[in-house]
């Protein structure tokens, strides 16, 4: 047959970003009305969600789909930013409001099923040519399994498993949607056969031209939404190649498509009962600073201890953004100012480790940073619940910290993980997680079953 050609464009790692979302489409519906004798295929690399983003946030991802689906999307690979926080469960809500496949073949389970919603392969019947679609994501060092009880396969034998699979099945070409970062796709791409293209993700690679590992192409366009990527092949009846590959700016140029602004608007519109209902009474007013003691850091600090029964409570800023008014609470002005998505966790430490993490938590030099998973926001100082620092002195339960003894510590994965800075990697801290809840659902029950709620000036002097 005469050699045809096939259009896939890309996006991936999007974080929430609902202006470059409507950008795309727009890219999306030109390419497609300028190629009308050949299929244009518009695939999403995963972590089009982001805590964020509001809408985003308030549906747990869910609503960013529904804009993807208007976009146009054929199919998505499940990136890692949904699980990480609210578990394998999430996925079914996602799917729910998708228009196309999720796919993802290698988090499964813990029978070995996949994930509710999920599918492990897709095949895509585009006349003389039935493509097949694997979807891999980020393992995140035995997270998914410590934290949601969740089973990691294996990727390469999986992935060869499943092209044998695809092809049974009728697939003339099978292409890899990844979410597992520039370094493990090469690593795939040294050793798979039978893989012309994987789309790639998650570390936010900038790949203008792609890049060629063996006989492989490796794509990924950046991140945030800033470039849509494009991708030419050819198909000749047998063979699926790679003709070119480029990356479409996505900017101001761009006219924002009115289809996905009208979504958005209409996901935010739904949340409207739900942000209004009333949840409990706040005695008194509680302030909000980033680089002091404040009272809404108190209270979250205080619901950690009590949460997870701990001998200290401890958070840092980012887990929120502003003061809590006196009188009854709505849920929307409670999560209006707890964006973050982090899980509460409690571990047991030694006097000496406890003492090391609150030195750093009240750092004045370590909570001005603004590291990147915190989208911007500062660190902020260390608060901390039952217990205080008296004349330098670290005092938990009001007595000085025995640096021998074990004290069960509670605080946010973000305080207790390695990756956030505060604890030693050499640590090896054993984690328990309250999964798959948040620290505003946590917040939220403490403050139904506690009003009103307030923080009095004891517990102002245990905070830093």
């Amino acid at each position: 047959m005469t050699p045809r050609n096939l259009v896939i464009l890309y996006s991936n790692d999007i974080h929430g970003n609902i202006p470059a979302l409507a950008r795309i489409a727009t890219l999306v519906a030109s390419v497609r009305s300028e190629n009308p004798g050949a299929p244009v295929l518009f695939f999403d690399l995963g972590d089009v969600e982001d805590s964020s983003v509001r809408v985003s946030s308030y549906t747990k991802g869910a609503a960013m789909h529904r804009l993807l689906s208007v976009a146009g999307c054929d199919a998505a690979a499940v990136g890692n930013a949904g699980i990480l926080s609210y578990g394998g469960g999430v996925i079914a809500d996602h799917a729910a409001a998708a228009s196309y496949p999720l796919v993802l073949a290698n988090l499964r389970t813990k029978d070995g099923s996949p994930l509710p919603g999920a599918l492990p392969t897709a095949l895509l019947d585009l006349g003389d040519l039935r493509l097949g679609l694997i979807g891999i994501t980020s393992e995140m060092w035995g997270t998914y399994e410590t934290r949601f009880g969740l089973r990691t396969l294996p990727v390469l034998p999986l992935v060869e498993e499943m092209i044998a699979t695809l092809r049974q099945d009728g697939a003339d070409a099978v292409i890899l949607l990844s979410h597992m970062g520039l370094r493990t796709d090469r690593e795939l791409a040294e050793t798979l056969t039978g893989i012309p293209l994987i789309l790639g993700a998650h570390s936010h690679d900038l790949l203008p031209e792609g890049e060629r590992v063996a006989n492989t192409v490796i794509a990924q366009a950046g991140w945030n939404g800033e470039h849509l990527g494009r991708i030419e092949l050819l198909w000749d009846g047998e063979r699926l190649t790679v003709d070119s590959v480029a990356v479409l700016p996505v900017d101001e140029r761009v006219s924002p498509s009115p289809a996905v602004l009208a979504e958005a608007e209409r996901a935010e519109r739904d949340l409207e009962d739900m942000l209004s209902e009333v949840i409990g009474e706040i005695a008194h007013p509680l302030d909000y600073s980033e680089d002091r003691e404040c009272g809404v850091l108190s209270l979250l600090a205080d619901v950690l201890r009590d949460r997870l029964r701990a001998d200290v409570g401890l958070v840092t800023g980012p887990h929120l953004t502003g003061p809590l008014p006196a009188g009854r609470l709505t849920r929307g002005e409670l999560w209006g100012v707890c964006h973050f998505t982090a899980n509460p966790a409690a571990a047991n430490l030694s006097g000496v480790q406890l003492s090391a993490l609150v030195a750093r938590g009240l750092d004045p030099e370590l909570a001005r940073e603004r590291p990147r998973p915190l989208r911007g926001q500062p660190r902020g100082l260390m608060h901390l619940s039952g217990a205080e620092l008296h004349d330098s002195r670290l005092l938990v339960g009001g007595k000085p910290v025995d640096q021998e003894q074990t004290y069960r510590v509670a605080a946010s994965d973000w305080e207790l993980s390695y990756y956030g800075g505060y604890v030693g990697q050499d640590w090896n801290l054993q984690l328990e997680y309250d999964s798959p809840t948040i620290l505003r659902e946590a917040l939220e029950e403490y403050i139904r079953t506690h009003s009103p709620v307030g923080v009095t000036a004891e517990q102002m002097q245990d905070s830093t």
